[in-house]
């Protein structure tokens, strides 16, 4: 079971858009005849799945066929960048461990800050965008402990009661949730909380917190990013047509704005008494386009030498809402290639 909120109308999308043009969100860059500067090469990873090996090709190349369901709506031709670097201020860090029920204080290492108490860790890179973790599960610090057989706990909260504690979290760790995309999910243990925030007004894949609420409303696990977006520079896009079309030649099951896509998951088995060999395949899928919006996608760039990648940026990308896929909702990069990098 979940619960969803989402804007799935083309036309609807066309006036939250647009409404964001005019109050200026959307606006060009200072100075207005400098042309946008080209961006570095971005990790190949953050904008399409990785290539499986040759072993299990066949089970996670499905095929899949897109077609629109509604006309292309008429999305605004320029939209800003967001840069995301790797430096938090730690009392952020500190905000949110306190926020966790963590004690004592940050402690800062060469890859990050972590903070642990008991069996309980939260660790927060120094990576592009700060991503950060949290687990309250046994065996995560200290010694492994073997898995108990899972069960359904009979106190696990109602998705509103998830939503409240999650909701909290967020707001106690300064993050904003004005105009965030908000969805609750049901596990065997768990309702998972996830916020994909607004950034500039439009919705940002990739860049989403993750909170798993437990039994009696304990956060068990959670994840997000805690750095702040900085503006960049603002692009002519390639237009939702071309965008559509750039779909149509994506890999299958990625780049996504939510991750549980593993329920959508089925095998086309064998047939009994076959003359030739036979693995299961992921059965084809048609995929209709139900709507589309203008958001962004987070893409970290490549590490150079035996460095890491200290800055990502939230492009302009087109959200297609989906029905029928193997995900919901499909991000596709709408910032024209002559600006990009070849990695």
């Amino acid at each position: 079971m979940h619960v969803s909120r989402r804007v799935v109308a083309w036309g609807v999308a066309a006036v939250v858009t647009a409404g964001l043009v005019v109050g200026g969100v959307l606006a060009a860059r200072s100075g207005g005849d400098q042309p946008p500067a080209v961006l570095p090469a971005l990790a190949p990873g953050a904008s399409q799945p990785a290539r499986p090996s040759a072993g299990v090709a066949s089970r996670l190349s499905p095929p899949i066929t897109y077609k629109l369901g509604v006309p292309p709506p008429n999305l605004p031709g320029r939209a800003r960048a967001w840069k995301v670097g790797d430096t938090v201020d730690a009392a952020r860090v500190a905000a949110l461990a306190a926020a966790l029920g963590l004690a004592g204080r940050p402690k800062e290492e060469t890859y990050g800050w972590t903070v642990r108490d008991g069996r309980r860790a939260l660790v927060a890179h120094k990576l592009a965008g700060v991503p950060w973790s949290f687990s309250n599960l046994p065996g995560v610090v200290g010694r492994p402990v073997a898995p108990a057989r899972p069960f359904r706990p009979p106190t696990l909260p109602s998705p509103a009661e998830a939503e409240r504690v999650a909701r909290d979290l967020a707001t106690r760790t300064g993050l904003d949730l004005n105009g965030a995309t908000v969805r609750v999910s049901d596990s065997l243990t768990t309702r998972t909380v996830t916020f994909a925030p607004a950034v500039g007004g439009a919705t940002a894949s990739g860049f989403s917190w993750t909170v798993a609420v437990g039994a009696k409303g304990v956060v068990q696990h959670a994840s997000g990013h805690l750095a702040t977006p900085e503006p960049a520079d603002t692009y002519q896009l390639i237009g939702v047509e071309e965008g559509f079309e750039r779909l149509k030649r994506s890999a299958p099951l990625g780049p996504i704005l939510r991750p549980e896509v593993a329920s959508a998951v089925e095998l086309d088995p064998c047939q009994a008494g076959g003359k030739l060999p036979c693995r299961e395949r992921l059965r084809p899928r048609v995929a209709t386009v139900t709507g589309a919006r203008l958001g962004l996608q987070l893409l970290s760039a490549m590490a150079r030498g035996a460095g890491k990648p200290d800055v990502a940026y939230l492009l302009p990308a087109y959200l297609f809402d989906l029905k029928g896929g193997w995900t919901d909702t499909r991000a596709i990069i709408a910032v024209p290639d002559r600006y990009r990098t070849r990695p």
